[in-house]
């Protein structure tokens, strides 16, 4: 297995190859931390059935420096617009663990960002919180940190994302990015629906290894992103190389890069959050298109009590929490 060093300096010197020449972008990224501009962005119409109460969001910004000079600053989140069609879906919002935007200096791109391709770079990404210089010369005593380390409450709601429960294998995440949205529903509304397409760098080098970087998405506490029964992270035997961005990686079952997800909801006290993670390190980045999040009509059906659906999430991860014991050795650099 490829060390966490040896990943940092593949990375750095593959954001020395992104020389391409400018293209006109169809994926255009605006970055963006305001919550509520990313809800907005969102949301696929003035009349939804959504009534969104409130939105946070949990994130990275972080000015880079080439040899002291200003790089210009990197963020995890943004809304786009898609005039091509990239990937088959609409605008909306994305977020990452690394730039959404990327950065150039001088012309040359340091980092490509996600708006359309081509993949110029098979390492592309970020570990916020590092704070080193791209032109400085590596200092072996003070090498540049793993990223921007996930709180514990993002840890525990991410391991059984990816992870292995079977084994009790768990690894630590960093550079998360996260947006929650709380929201009600208007009268004749009973489900939300919404479109995604997840995407990596970590495919295909380190599939199967510890650096499983992935997302979810929990509806009121329970985690919908499932994908034929499996959760959407970079392990999933779904992922398949399709042109598009600088995502060397797309989950696209039969060959479709787009995701529907749905969920019964109540008529008030709902919550949404989207959360994307790195897994062992924070170098390679995961990104995620979101767009359309709409209220729909479905078949009637009884609903658990929204007390009862969170308190039964809350008490499976604490229980979590209590008995797992993370295996820092398997994680440290070789």
């Amino acid at each position: 297995m490829r060390s966490v060093s040896s990943r940092l300096v593949l990375m750095l010197s593959g954001s020395g190859l992104a020389l391409t020449s400018g293209l006109a972008m169809a994926i255009t990224v605006t970055p963006s931390q305001d919550a509520t501009q990313l809800t907005n962005a969102l949301l696929s119409g003035a009349n939804t059935g959504i009534v969104v109460t409130s939105s946070t969001l949990s994130g990275h910004q972080e000015s880079l420096s080439i040899a002291g000079l200003d790089a210009g600053t990197l963020t995890s989140s943004g809304s786009y617009a898609n005039s091509s069609g990239t990937y088959g879906i609409g605008p909306g919002v994305v977020i990452s663990t690394g730039g959404v935007n990327g950065i150039s200096m001088q012309g040359t791109p340091l980092f490509p960002g996600y708006g359309d391709g081509p993949n110029t770079v098979g390492a592309n990404g970020y570990p916020f919180g590092s704070g080193f210089d791209i032109g400085a010369p590596p200092d072996p005593e003070n090498p540049p940190a793993l990223g921007t380390p996930a709180t514990a409450a993002q840890e525990l709601i991410l391991d059984p994302i990816t992870g292995d429960p079977a084994t009790q294998t768990y690894y630590d995440h960093y550079d998360v990015t996260e947006l929650l949205i709380n929201f009600d529903m208007q009268a004749g509304f009973n489900s939300v629906a919404f479109n995604i397409v997840f995407g990596s760098e970590e495919y295909p080098e380190f599939v199967g290894s510890p650096f499983v970087d992935g997302f979810g998405m929990f509806l009121n506490g329970t985690n919908i992103a499932q994908v034929g029964g499996k959760p959407v992270n970079i392990n999933h035997p779904d992922v398949t190389d399709i042109a598009g961005t600088e995502l060397d990686g797309v989950l696209a079952p039969n060959g479709n890069p787009v995701l529907t997800f749905s969920g019964l909801v109540n008529p008030t006290g709902n919550s949404l959050r989207f959360i994307v993670a790195d897994t062992s390190d924070g170098v390679y980045d995961t990104t995620v298109y979101l767009s359309a999040l709409k209220g729909v009509s479905a078949p009637e059906v009884p609903l658990p009590a929204s007390g009862l659906l969170l308190g039964t999430a809350a008490i499976g991860l604490a229980a979590r929490g209590r008995l797992l014991r993370r295996r820092k050795e398997a994680r440290q650099p070789s």
